[in-house]
Parts: C-alpha cells; structure tokens; sequence
C-alpha cells in the first residue's frame, strides 16, 4: 500500500470553467463500432480552441500523414478533443489530418477492440490507429497495441514512470483524475490525513459523511475499495489490480465488515445514487465530508455550487485510487509515425496545461512544467502518483459483494 503525505488544498479559483468527468456526450457513425459521426480535425467544420492560438510543439520531422483516431468516455472529452486539442494540433501540425470518431460513454469500445483484433488476425490494417481510453487500454492488454519508445517520442522521458509501466510502453498515459476527500473548512478544522482517522472521524461524527452507491459512481467505489484494500496484502492487491482472482476476495471480508460498522453513522443511512448526489449534498451543507472526483470538484465549484470553503485533501495509508487515461498506437498501423507525432504534441506542457485548464485533468508531466498559470492549479495535491484501482471484473465483484452486505 502506498503511503502519501496528506495535502491541504485549496483550489483555484481560474480553473472553474470544467466540466465534470462522469457527464454526457454524443458519438459518431463512421467510427469502428461508434454510430455516431466521425469528425475530422483536419475539415472546416472542426471548432477552433477558444483561445484562437495554435498550441505549439509540432515534431518538425513529421511527414504528412492522415489518421483514424478514435476516443470515448464523456461529453467533457468529447469536448477536450473537438473544441480544443484537435483544432489546435491542426494548426500546430497542418501537415497532418485526423479522422476523429467518438463513442459515447465508451458503449462499443469492447466491439472496436473486437475489430481490432479481427483485422490483426487476418493481417489488415486496423480500422483506428491511435485509441484513446477504454479502447487503448483493452488493446493494450489484449497485445494489440505498439510499444512506444523514446526514439518515437521524447517526451515519454516526462511521464512517470510507474504509469507507463502498468502497460510497459504499449500505452502513454497522457492525462489522469482521483478521488479526494472534500470538507467544509468551516466545520472541519483538521481534515483527517490517514484512512483510519477518516473511519475515526466517520463514527464521532454521526450524519456528517457519506458516499454514493459504488455502482453508481467512481467516488463512492473508491471509498469503498480503499476501505477493502487496507485489508489485502501488497503482493495480493496487485494481483487484484492487474488481473480477474476471485480466489482473494476473501480478503475483502474484514473491510465489509468495517463498511457495514459505519452504516449507522452514514448521513440518513442511505447511500446517494451517483457522484453529482454526493456533490450536491455537500454543497447544500447537508454533510460535512464527502469523497469526490478531483475534476468534479472543480467544476462544482467554479459553477458556484460550492463556495471558498469547501477544500480537498488526499488521505494515505492507503490514499484513495486514481487512474490514467492512455492512447496507444494500434499494432499493424501504417500510420505509426504520425501517431506518434500526435502523442508527441500532446505531451508538450502547454498542450498538457490546456488538459488541467478545460477538464481540471490532471497532467501527464509534472507540474512545474507546466504553464506559470496551470502550475498551482491541485494546491500541492500529488497528481503524479495515483494509485490504481482493481480490475473491471474484481470491481464488478466488489459492487455486488457490497450491495449484499452493506446497506439496511
């Protein structure tokens, strides 16, 4: 388990025009599994970034190239990619067209990587070349997916190295978000700084915390999990995190146990359905303390939901879990070489400041090569360092366990 060292943040006020990570957005139809519209940077109907300057950091090598890539997930990430990052990579690197597809909360990203490995198989070219998210890191685990070097691009040399290895180089990380513990100042003096002294904190303070369903929403399934983990051995919960082993799931056992202890000291004793519930229970000052997504937070507050008081820290021993988001050339591309220009670009800092700027992301790089005006944007919040999350199918277990034994 992780230990980080707990930081007080309060957060800027000139990144609250966010959009929160679990929001909605529309698909394309001439994406691999997508039925929505595909949209090329390259074409004059592709938004220009407001800012109306290009980005910079064009490998100037770069042969021109066209390229299918294709993201999911929200309509914030739609968002990053359409109104912002693809217009500027166009006017960065003209020499480059991207044909950019969509899928909606990620709903045919297994079929895309399905189509992946179909085209593999019978050696053709993959109908995506570069994949965002979902669909990058499915390939990635499936082996369908290029190793990315230095040679192809030099700023892999400015990612942390403990994200690349999850997927050893067949992946790049190029942004990232976490859960944190958000509290109103004005109530909670001294935020708790380990696990043990939230669940301390939890009980002497009857009605005053809460956490949403963990089907419901990220936020909630973190607190959960970080509960659960305090309880499995290191060499176990990686296992857990990298793979489906039901088998040490008995494990989970004493962390339900403490989960169901809490219950009573639960604001109402009902768990909120979703993330935005939890949000909107702090906000009203309903409770006091609330696990939250980093970039939801920042939304909440820069929409006026929650005022100057309402801070967030990180607990340790365990901390609560993260995550990267990854792009991935797609093996058997005749287009690796503009891909890798792509990513190339998209880990310069300004391209990386306009990550934390639009979604309150947290970048790839470190902080202090960031933008002057990006640099303070978590407060000191360690945004390198995120602790991963258990697999889909160890989380889907964890749901369910959860559910049967938790709530009443």
């Amino acid at each position: 388990m992780r230990s980080s060292t707990v930081l007080a943040v309060a957060v800027a006020a000139s990144l609250l025009t966010v959009s929160a990570c679990s929001s909605t957005s529309t698909a394309s139809s001439a994406s691999p599994g997508s039925s929505s519209a595909a949209v090329s940077a390259g074409s004059s109907s592709a938004a220009v970034s407001a800012a109306g300057a290009p980005m910079s950091g064009c490998p100037s090598s770069a042969a021109a190239d066209t390229f299918t890539f294709s993201s999911d997930g929200d309509v914030n990430v739609q968002n990053l990619w359409q109104q912002t990052l693809l217009p500027a990579f166009k006017k960065a690197c003209p020499q480059f067209t991207v044909n950019f597809v969509f899928d909606i909360h990620s709903a045919n990203a297994n079929l895309n990587v399905s189509k992946i490995a179909a085209a593999d198989k019978v050696g053709q070219a993959p109908p995506i070349d570069v994949a965002d998210d979902s669909v990058a890191e499915a390939a990635a685990q499936a082996g369908l997916t290029q190793k990315i070097t230095a040679a192809q691009v030099p700023a892999i040399s400015e990612v942390n190295p403990a994200a690349l290895a999850r997927f050893d180089s067949a992946a790049l990380p190029y942004r990232g978000s976490s859960v944190l513990l958000a509290y109103d100042s004005t109530k909670v003096a001294n935020p708790p700084k380990t696990l043990k002294d939230l669940l301390a904190w939890i009980i002497a303070n009857p009605g005053q915390f809460t956490y949403n369903d963990p089907s419901s929403g990220g936020s909630g399934g973190s607190f959960v999990e970080t509960v659960l983990d305090s309880y499995v051995s290191a060499a176990d919960l990686t296992k857990m995190q990298s793979g489906y082993t039901p088998a040490l799931e008995s494990q989970w056992a004493q962390g339900f146990t403490t989960l169901k202890g809490l219950t009573p000291s639960i604001y109402q004793k009902v768990y909120p359905n979703g993330n935005q519930a939890v949000l909107d229970l702090l906000g009203k000052g309903e409770i006091s303390m609330a696990p939250v997504w980093s970039d939801q937070f920042l939304a909440a507050k820069g929409q006026g939901q929650l005022g100057a008081e309402y801070k967030v820290t990180q607990i340790a021993d365990p901390s609560f879990t993260g995550g990267a988001a990854y792009l991935a050339i797609i093996k058997g591309s005749k287009h690796a070489a503009a891909g890798a220009a792509f990513i190339q670009w998209l880990l310069q800092p300004q391209q990386q400041g306009e990550i934390v700027k639009s979604i309150a992301g947290f970048p790839a790089i470190s902080m202090t090569k960031l933008p002057t005006a990006e640099q303070t944007a978590f407060g000191g919040v360690d945004v390198q360092n995120l602790r991963p999350g258990v697999s889909s199918k160890m989380g889907a277990d964890m749901q369910s366990q959860w559910a049967a034994k938790v709530p009443g």
